[in-house]
Formats: structure tokens, sequence, C-alpha cells
């Protein structure tokens, strides 16, 4: 767009008919800026909302080789057995077993409450090799034969097809749910050899006879196997990633609770994408009425009467993430959510007490509604208040924070009110000073393993821009209490000082404090129990946060 503009443009500079006029101009260039901010990476509605996974086709075909695995070690470990007529066979076991897995992603919009289901479809090929024991008995009422063996099957035709619904389950979730019946098995040709004794050479011309039966029970065998290990990885699996329960309690009592349970499932040939509107609940002792819980319809219900679309749009390319791995977004609207949430829990009301002054630093206990945090130490030189032998300091937000999420991190503005009080015991005095500051928190996050799975913990800087608006002096002169709000000898200097201590404050020491209320971090419904991320890769665009997960090892032998 840039180029085509500045070749038009100065292809009249060297000769036009006419000049440009300067309404035209407007328009050219409020055209332009409409294209390129058009042309940014943002994210598409209705999935900009919450929390959205972009499951990649390869993740889920490493979690089907996994399966698949298990699969395997069930089948070598049970054993069947059968019989067609006067032969007989039992202890029949696989004890080689080739299969590989390959999956089909296919979206189903057949739900007609909006939701979306996706279905897995996987289909197992391999070859197969068992063995185990026959007899075959003849007995009449005067004599009876009895011969015996053992018997070898395999079968380089061997496939089994099966499926995985990612959807609403029977009990009204959204989650990983598997269906036995869908479970099909082909033994395809068999190719049986039985072996000791003298008639085994018989039994070999006419082992048609009983091939079907013994056919049939491997075929229900795998699909037993099969469905035992796919159910439970399945069941396992969505406990999990989706209904692990979040909650962020504060030191001072109250939580912050939330909820991950996906509400919408779409997706596409190469992936699968699940979006979460992260409900939030906040409760305790220090809280009013929560603000309204926003849960933002993600797919459009299909009860609707539908319209003829000219493409169906391609959810995996919408969705921000490499075609890999794992990707979440962590929209402004879940961010956002959180700071609010946490601002009604007064997370950025602070009360600082004086306790001692040492080389050039001066510590105070940190407390909330009485309940004492930590100890916090600020720099401090002893000549900017020199005179006054204790300070107390109390923070808090004048209005809730407003976030957005950039290029260089997540950025949370908030008004914050300081009000310092200065003690001086000879002469009795007391000044107070009220100031008003606009904060600018930047923050990042890095992943990392806490509490038996992922979680993203944040990291803050800050940067304050503070103003008076009060000072209070108090004196105690030969019993007599004087007070006011006029101006005080030394006012400049005492507020300048002030100001240095509360710049640090805002700008060190609080973020620190922040941090340590939020330690926990945000947890990630990843399993750690059956996942290990070996790389992850964080990156900030506008709007939201894309945590990329890639070579991520499976193991469900547990």
């Amino acid at each position: 767009i840039s180029l085509l503009y500045t070749i038009k443009f100065e292809n009249r500079a060297i000769g036009t008919k006419r000049a440009e006029s300067a309404s035209e101009m407007l328009v050219k260039l409020v055209l332009v800026l409409f294209l390129v901010r058009a042309s940014q990476t943002t994210l598409v509605s209705p999935l900009n909302k919450g929390v959205i996974g972009k499951i990649s086709e390869e993740f889920l075909q490493d979690f089907a080789d996994e399966v698949t695995d298990k699969a395997s070690t069930l089948l070598k470990s049970e054993s069947f057995s059968g019989s067609s007529g006067l032969f007989s066979y039992w202890g029949v076991r696989a004890n080689g077993l080739d299969l590989h897995p390959s999956i089909t992603l296919r979206n189903d919009g057949s739900p007609g409450n909006g939701t979306g289901q996706l279905v897995i479809d996987v289909k197992i090929g391999g070859s197969i090799q068992a063995s185990g024991s026959w007899r075959w008995r003849k007995k009449t009422w005067w004599y009876s034969v009895t011969l015996s063996g053992g018997v070898d099957v395999s079968s380089r035709g061997f496939s089994i097809g099966t499926s995985v619904i990612l959807g609403q389950k029977s009990d009204g979730q959204v989650g990983f749910s598997y269906l036995p019946s869908s479970c099909s098995a082909d033994m395809g040709s068999l190719d049986i050899d039985i072996n000791g004794s003298w008639y085994s050479w018989i039994l070999d011309i006419v082992v048609w006879l009983f091939e079907g039966n013994l056919k049939d029970k491997m075929e229900e065998n795998a699909c037993k196997g099969v469905n035992k290990v796919f159910g439970t990885a399945a069941e396992d699996f969505d406990d999990a990633m989706f209904h692990q329960e979040f909650s962020l309690p504060l030191e001072t009592g109250g939580e912050l609770k939330v909820d991950f349970s996906p509400s919408a499932i779409t997706g596409g040939d190469t992936c699968a994408v699940i979006a979460s509107p992260a409900s939030m609940e906040v409760s305790g002792k220090n809280t009013s009425s929560p603000p309204g819980i926003v849960t933002p319809p993600f797919i459009p219900p299909t009860q609707q009467p539908r319209r003829r679309r000219r493409q169906a749009r391609d959810w995996c390319s919408a969705v921000p993430g490499p075609n890999s791995g794992v990707s979440i977004v962590l929209t402004e609207d879940l961010i956002s959510r959180v700071i609010q949430n946490l601002h009604h829990l007064d997370l950025l009301k602070f009360e600082l007490e004086e306790t001692s002054r040492s080389g050039g630093e001066v510590s105070f206990d940190v407390s909330r509604y009485g309940t004492r945090l930590n100890t916090t130490r600020v720099k401090f030189l002893e000549s900017d208040l020199s005179g006054f032998t204790r300070m107390t300091v109390k923070i808090s937000s004048t209005g809730p924070p407003k976030v957005r999420i950039t290029r260089t991190g997540v950025s949370v503005s908030v008004n914050l009110r300081a009000r310092v009080a200065l003690f001086s015991d000879s002469p009795k005095l007391e000044i107070k000073t009220e100031f008003e500051t606009l904060t600018e928190w930047q923050g990042t996050v890095r992943l990392a393993k806490k509490d038996g799975r992922y979680s993203l913990i944040p990291h803050v800087t800050a940067s304050a821009d503070l103003w008076a608006v009060k000072l209070y002096a108090g004196v105690d002169i030969a019993g007599m209490k004087e007070s006011g709000q006029g101006r005080i000898d030394e006012g400049d200097r005492i507020l300048d000082a002030i100001e240095r201590l509360l710049n640090g404050m805002l700008e060190e020491n609080l973020a620190e404090m922040i941090e340590e209320d939020v330690r926990s971090g945000i947890p990630l419904n990843i399993p750690q129990e059956y996942l290990t991320v070996g790389r992850a890769d964080i990156s900030y665009q506008e709007e939201y946060i894309l945590l990329h997960l890639d070579d991520i090892s499976i193991d469900l032998q547990q």
C-alpha cells in the first residue's frame, strides 16, 4: 500500500494535469491508515474474549501415538479363548504388535446449542502376531479322541477405527469424550498355523472351518482393549485439561476464582480450537458486590435459520499460533477482568508503618486491613526529613485500572492516592500530606512449573507521576494544639522529600509487593503429570498474549 501511494505521489509531483486538493489528500491518507490498521494481526470475533486454545493436528497425532502404544501394551498382556465345534483354543495372546495410528479432523457443526463439535477419527493399522493353545476332542459312547497343540496367528492387514469427540458431553460439560460404539476392528486375512500333533496337518487344511470364529474373537478383543485405553485417556486428559479449579487467595482474606471450563469448540482440518470465557468470581471479607461477569458468545447458535455462506471460515488460520504444538491466546479481555477483580479485592491497598532507619534505608511493616504482609525497605536520605522520627504511608486506588496489551507487554494504568504522615517528638509536630499519582505498570510473564502444573508468573515494573494536593500541619506547643492547612516553613522541602520517597516506593517496592501477592501466578490447564513442555515462546501482540508450547513430550504410562 505504501509503495503504490508513493509512486502515485511522485508521478503527480513530476507533472500532473491539476493539483491534488487538500481534501483529496486527507481522504487518501485516512484510507491508507485504515488499510494499514486492518492489516495488523488482531483477533477475529467471536474468538476474541477469554482464553483460546489452539491444539495442532501434530500434537493430536502425538497423543494418538502415545495412546496406541499404551493400547498395544494392554493387548499384549491380555489373552482370550473361544471354541468352534469340536475345536477350542485358549490363552491366545498377542506377542507381536506393530501399530501405526493416523488421525483425521472434521468439524461437525451438528449440535444446535452453539457449542460446536470436532471429531477426531483415529485409524490404526499394522500387523499382529498371536499364539496360544488348541484342542480338538471327539467323543462317542464307546471311544474318545483328543488332540492338542499350539496355534500361531498372524495378520498384516490388521486395522482398527475409532473416534474421540471434542464437544459437549452427556453431562452437559464441554471436553473430550470417547464413544466405545465407534470402535471397529478388521483382522483382514489371517495366517493360521496349527502345530504340536501328528493330526495338525489335517487341521491346517480345514482351518477355514474355525477361522471366522477366531477372527471374530480377535477383533472383539482388540476393540475391548482400545475402548479401555482410549476411554481412560480421554477421561483423564479431559479432567486434567478442562476441569481444574483455580483460585488466587490473598493473604488478607478473599480470593479470585476463575473457571476455565471451555464453552465452545471449533477448528478445521489442521487444528482444534477450544474457547473458554474464563468466568470469574470474587469472594472474601473485603469485597462488596462484584462487578458483572461477562460470558462472551463464542459460536453463533445454529438453531437460527441457516444462511448461505460463500465460504466457511478457516478457524485454524484465524486463530494465532503456528501449526505445531499447542498455542494459548490470553486476550486483553481476560487480563483486564483479572486485574479489575483484583482491584475489587483491594489488591492496591497498603498500609506502611516505619520501624527503623539504617544505612540510607527506611524499613516499613506492610499490612492490609490490619493483617501484616511483609517488610519492605525504601532508599531514603536522612537529611531529607531530618527532625522527624517516624512516618506512616497509606496507599489506595481511586478508580479501576485500565489495561492494554501492546507488543512490549501488559500495560496497567491506575490512579493512586498516597497519604503520608510525619511525626516529630521535639517539638511535638505532625505533618500529613496527600498525593495523587498516575502509576503505570508494565508486566511480562514467564512459564514455570508450580504446584503440579504450569503457571504464568508475572514480572512487574512501574513508573509514577505524582503531584501534591494537600498538606496539613499540627503542632503541640506548651500543651496548646494548633493545626491548619496553610503554608509552613520548609513546606516545599518536605513535599519534595516525600515525593522522592513515594517515587521510589511506587516504582520499586509497590511492584515487588504486587508480585508477592500474585506469586502463585495464573495456572494453565496443562497437566504436568502427562505433558512435559520442551519449549515455550511468549509474544505480545495488540490485544492479546500468545503462548506457544512446542516439543511436548506425552506420557500416559501412569
